[in-house]
């Protein structure tokens, strides 16, 4: 009986004055995430929305534990991949504030052992991703072999010091995790502390967080979500250990805290209103981050882009089986925090989807789904698995637009062999799985179905090998370096 005398009145006022506003319906976020996880694949995430000082959401969704089917809460603990990102930058800043370091400052003054290779870097190009240092996550084998070995911040660096030059510094925006550990390697020296116990110090006790945790093989986090990854129609355990990356994504949260974290800059708890101003304007090659859009650009550890014409600043990532997102549209007053335990860039394109909705705008379209693949099985002779089984190395046959430029420089390292009558593959530093052949004389795997193996013979032994798509949408290939045994395999580690 409200509703119909409101709805009454509002019409008798626009009699009277037909400058009465309509009242626009609440977007339906809760639906909204609903159906990205559905069509991203997601086993469990936790979402906080906020608009000035409204909270318009603040919910837990699917499983934080699919194997004792606990549900995913509104402060479930999730590895941040993405969203702490940003507070490295801070920690920098705060020192540049102390003059404890200036930007300008190279590279070689803090960590004189890394080879620059005749280079100078300085933290401004390392914040800002135009130091033209490879990323070492995308080099394939010194750490995809490696994803489940801890490493020390020696070891990190090891990865990929001495390996060549992507650009000269300054001259070309290029993602590169490589520089955050240089980063943390700076914070560490310059403040004679571990990263944690700074971050702990002068970020997490400033900002009042409570559940905001270094995370490692020495802690025990509660509440922690368990993380998985697809394989065939279903999901398994993501493996990846968090030590064997940089220091400053070793660290657990919540949307809860990660938006008290945020909000803590504009409360000037953690650096200046100069500082964040400086922080969140694009310089030199940073302000032409993507050749696709002329409006994307990178700050200094964040993001500076753009839904339609709404600007946003933050970050989003993704590994060991976790998806983080944190963005904030400063004009328009609105701030979403995502956070769920399934690989891929999924808490970026739930964030997307509810700002979206906030904001007025059009959804975008699902992808299209994808035909049922169903795999072969046909009987493999001894000769052809005598033939293929060796080891090889693969490289991507080109670098498409979509990919950074340290690809060019990837290798990965694979294996066939005959395990008692059944060929296998294997990736350097990860499980076997058999080679399902096909009709026309290619293989495949479960674990990729649209994948093709295919392998270039000459004589009774092959000589190249393909799998065509690979994870990254182009072929990989390469030739056989060796038999397929456990010791020609495992010497590419050495």
């Amino acid at each position: 009986m409200r509703a119909r005398n409101l709805a009454m009145l509002c019409v008798l006022l626009f009699l009277a004055a037909p400058d009465c506003p309509a009242q626009e319906p609440a977007p339906d976020l809760d639906g909204v995430v609903k159906r990205l996880m559905t069509q991203e694949g997601v086993v469990g995430a936790s979402v906080l929305v906020a608009r000035g000082d409204e909270i318009l959401l603040h919910r837990g969704y699917g499983f934080a534990d699919l194997g004792l089917e606990a549900p995913s809460k509104d402060e479930t603990v999730y590895h941040v991949v993405g969203p702490m990102l940003p507070f490295t930058g801070v920690a920098v800043m705060q020192l540049m504030e102390r003059g404890k370091l200036s930007l300008d400052d190279d590279l070689s003054k803090y960590v004189p052992e890394f080879p620059l290779q005749g280079h100078h870097v300085t933290i401004r190009q390392l914040l800002n991703h135009t130091s033209g240092i490879v990323d070492y996550h995308y080099l394939g084998d010194p750490i995809e072999a490696t994803s489940r070995q801890p490493k020390a911040l020696d070891e990190v660096m090891a990865l990929y010091a001495g390996k060549n030059w992507v650009n000269e510094p300054g001259t070309k925006w290029d993602w590169s995790i490589s520089g955050f550990q240089l980063l943390v390697t700076i914070v560490e020296r310059v403040s004679g502390q571990s990263f944690a116990e700074y971050v702990q110090q002068n970020i997490f006790t400033p900002a009042g967080v409570k559940s905001t945790t270094y995370c490692d093989d020495f802690s025990l986090v509660h509440g922690l979500s368990h993380a998985y990854r697809r394989f065939e129609k279903s999901y398994v355990p993501a493996n990846e250990n968090d030590m064997a990356y940089n220091a400053d994504l070793r660290f657990c949260s919540t949307v809860g805290d990660i938006y008290q974290l945020w909000k803590s800059i504009g409360k000037k708890k953690l650096v200046q209103p100069e500082t964040f101003k400086l922080m969140t304007t694009a310089e030199g090659a940073a302000a032409h981050m993507s050749p696709q859009d002329p409006k994307s650009q990178y700050g200094f550890a964040m993001i500076l882009n753009h839904e339609e014409e709404h600007g946003r600043i933050g970050q989003h990532g993704s590994l060991f089986g976790y998806s983080g997102s944190l963005y904030d549209f400063p004009e328009d007053g609105l701030t979403i925090v995502v956070l769920t335990n399934t690989e891929g860039q999924n808490a970026y394109a739930i964030t997307r989807g509810l700002a979206r909705a906030v904001l007025g705008l059009p959804q975008l379209p699902a992808p299209p789904t994808a035909p049922q693949i169903i795999l072969q099985d046909k009987t493999v002779s001894a000769e052809e698995r005598k033939q293929f089984s060796g080891t090889y190395v693969l490289k991507l046959d080109r670098l498409t637009p979509a990919l950074h430029d340290s690809f060019a420089q990837y290798r990965r390292t694979f294996r066939v062999f005959d395990e008692n009558g059944r060929l296998m593959i294997q990736a350097l530093g990860e499980g076997p799985e058999r080679l399902l052949k096909q009709e026309d004389g290619t293989f495949a795997m479960r674990s990729k179905p649209k994948s093709r193996v295919s392998f270039a013979a000459y004589g009774s032994t092959a000589a190249n090998m393909k799998i065509d798509p690979s994870d990254f949408g182009v072929a990989l290939s390469g030739e056989r370096i060796g038999a397929g045994d456990p010791q020609t395999f495992h010497r590419q580690l050495q």
